[in-house]
């Protein structure tokens, strides 16, 4: 019961802090869709330890699995898509936005979620 509502605690504020972050991007984009739709199959790659995020706000694979390779791949396509957006609006540069983003998605990452220090070294929240 307790992983059930720190699950769904997180997808909540995954998707609320998504929703924030990205409201610079047009609606009709659908980006924001597109990313919101992908949420929850991200989340169970995150549980199954198949992704994690590395340090520059992007997904990446953590073992020899590729699984839903499209699915990572689509997602980092859009959040890219996003960071030059915000980077633009900020006059600063992409890679400065996803390294902030990065931060943020560390800090709400749940325990056992691979992420990647600012070193390239993975390891589990």
């Amino acid at each position: 019961m307790k992983m059930q509502r720190q699950w769904l605690f997180f997808l909540l504020m995954g998707l609320v802090s998504v929703l924030f972050f990205f409201s610079v991007v047009s609606a009709a984009s659908g980006i924001k869709e597109r990313m919101a739709e992908r949420l929850p199959e991200i989340v169970a790659l995150k549980d199954q330890g198949v992704i994690g995020e590395d340090n520059l706000g992007y997904l990446q694979f953590v073992g020899a699995a590729k699984e839903k390779a499209e699915l990572v791949q689509s997602e980092n396509d859009d959040r890219l898509q996003v960071y030059q957006g915000i980077a633009k609006q900020q006059g600063t540069t992409a890679d400065l936005v996803g390294r902030r983003r990065a931060q943020q998605i560390m800090d709400i990452a749940l325990p056992g979620h691979w992420l990647q220090d600012e070193n390239g070294r993975w390891y589990k929240k």
